[in-house]
């Protein structure tokens, strides 16, 4: 009978490390084929080991069946006004305009507004600050406009945050800003379709080879950035 139970329950184990392993080869081949796993240089496995990048690999495969035609840069470093790099964690190139794409990883309530210095994440009970994302994305744009030179009401100022976040009280000011919960960035990428063409296609990929080069910095030039970061934050 132990030798019975035993073996259904060896069975039981292959047949569901057969599940899981067969799911992890399907999700790998989606993203081998999309658009953020084309551009990466990174495995699948990275990708959904790290907070920061599986929320925008999700992100991104929502824009991917966006209803029109666009093209994509992740992690994309240019350069600011000091002299250094800043990175742009997506930017989507298309007829409607050039959408710069903060993306957050937050959970929890999310509060506030666009003239706020920072914004706040409630969870458990707790209440955490961060940087306002419309600010930093504000400079992203100026940084990105001042490279391009293609006219500031080309660009588009996209905030999106993850599944886990409720955007309980958030509000924007400005036309041509706009904050989107995951759930809800499907049907934001609907109503671009609405909005009037201002750029060409070969606008479109003379952006796009302009700008890819800054997606294929080393992972020491990365980290140098990121370095860079703590120091300035130190101050």
């Amino acid at each position: 009978m132990k030798e019975f139970v035993w073996a259904v329950s060896i069975i039981c184990i292959l047949l569901v490390f057969g599940v899981v392993l067969l799911k992890y080869l399907s999700e790998n081949k989606k993203y081998k084929n999309s658009s953020y796993g084309k551009q990466s240089q990174k495995s699948f496995w990275k990708i959904i080991s790290n907070q920061g990048a599986r929320g925008e690999y999700r992100t991104s495969q929502i824009i991917d069946k966006a209803p029109f035609k666009n093209k994509m840069l992740f992690n994309c470093y240019i350069p600011n006004r000091s002299g250094d790099k800043t990175e742009i964690d997506m930017i989507m190139l298309c007829q409607k305009g050039i959408y710069v794409i903060e993306n957050k990883n937050y959970s929890g309530w999310i509060f506030g507004n666009e003239k706020s210095k920072n914004w706040c994440e409630t969870l458990k009970g707790k209440k955490y600050f961060f940087y306002n994302p419309i600010k930093q994305n504000r400079s992203h744009i100026k940084n990105l406009e001042k490279l391009l030179q293609v006219g500031e009401d080309k660009y588009v100022s996209l905030i999106t945050f993850n599944a886990n976040a409720n955007l309980k009280k958030v509000s924007t000011e400005s036309s041509g800003i706009y904050v989107v919960g995951y759930k809800q960035l499907k049907k934001f990428m609907k109503k671009q379709t609405d909005k009037s063409d201002i750029l060409t296609d070969e606008q479109i990929e003379n952006i796009f080879q302009q700008l890819l080069p800054g997606t294929k910095l080393s992972d020491e030039e990365k980290q140098e950035h990121v370095n860079r970061i703590k120091q300035q934050y130190k101050k």
